[in-house]
């Protein structure tokens, strides 16, 4: 029985992000499926509604590499329900070469950090609405110490490697400022760690075999639901416990700048929970 909880896991579609939709639907929420295109979306929503013999699944996409895309996928969750629990910013690539989004920018930063930020932004109204909401990063412990501000997308000298790292340190540093900006909510904002993941991005990275699916799962599942997470925010998790990342990632002006070159970046300014285009 639904418990009346939505949740939205963007990525959803395979890997880590399609057990989890399984696993949250399985413990009474309903479940958002994100996909890349309507097919993949659909054809998930309904594996799922087989499987678990329940009907509180919806189905959504977008290529995240699109900010028109992002825009329109939130303007038709907005059309369909009135509040937002859970957002699981699950969806991240891996690119060993160097590739660009459809507004030409690097596609790793676009899709692993810009993306999120975009679709969060244009998402707090709805999270705001309801009782207590989350919203969950997930990251790596693959993130770097150092960030250059005036060459986020590596111009010169790009590998996948960094590329990957860099979107991640971005993602956490947005995880803290987030969290900080709506601390007088409702609303909590944590990132996580999911383990070293059997999933398509591990191998295209590393070419290794790493824990199960089911494994990264469970880590994400429990902060995204755990009732002893209800008040905590601004945290990074590593195996469900809260541990340290690196130092720059606590770095208030580093954090603020990066927010402001990334709205620069869309196009658009962000203040609580509304937004203009600038």
């Amino acid at each position: 029985m639904s418990n009346n909880k939505l949740v939205l896991i963007t990525g959803s579609t395979d890997g880590i992000g399609k057990k989890t939709a399984l696993e949250i639907v399985n413990l009474g929420y309903h479940v958002i499926i994100h996909g890349r295109n309507q097919k993949s979306a659909e054809q998930t929503m309904d594996q799922i509604k087989k499987e678990t013999k329940d009907d509180c699944i919806s189905a959504t996409f977008a290529d995240l590499g699109s900010f028109n895309q992002i825009i329109e996928m939130t303007k038709n969750i907005k059309k369909q329900f009135k509040k937002l629990d859970v957002l699981v910013n699950n969806a991240g690539v891996y690119r060993p070469e160097k590739r660009l989004s459809q507004e030409n920018i690097e596609e790793t930063f676009a899709i692993n950090y810009v993306a999120p930020f975009l679709l969060t932004n244009l998402l707090i109204d709805l999270l705001k609405k309801a009782d207590s909401s989350r919203i969950v990063n997930v990251v790596s412990q693959v993130h770097s110490n150092r960030l250059n501000l005036n060459d986020l997308q590596f111009q010169n000298d790009y590998t996948g490697v960094k590329a990957y790292a860099q979107s991640k340190t971005c993602l956490i540093m947005f995880t803290y400022l987030l969290a900080e900006k709506l601390k007088k909510t409702t609303t909590t904002v944590n990132c996580l760690h999911p383990g070293i993941i059997n999933t398509k991005l591990l191998k295209a990275a590393m070419s290794s075999i790493g824990a199960p699916v089911s494994a990264g799962a469970e880590n994400l599942i429990y902060i995204a639901t755990s009732h002893k997470l209800e008040k905590i925010t601004g945290t990074y998790f590593d195996n469900n416990k809260p541990k340290l990342s690196k130092e720059i990632t606590y770095n208030a002006e580093m954090q603020k700048k990066l927010w402001e070159k990334t709205e620069k970046l869309i196009g658009m300014k962000f203040i609580n929970s509304s937004f203009s285009y600038v």
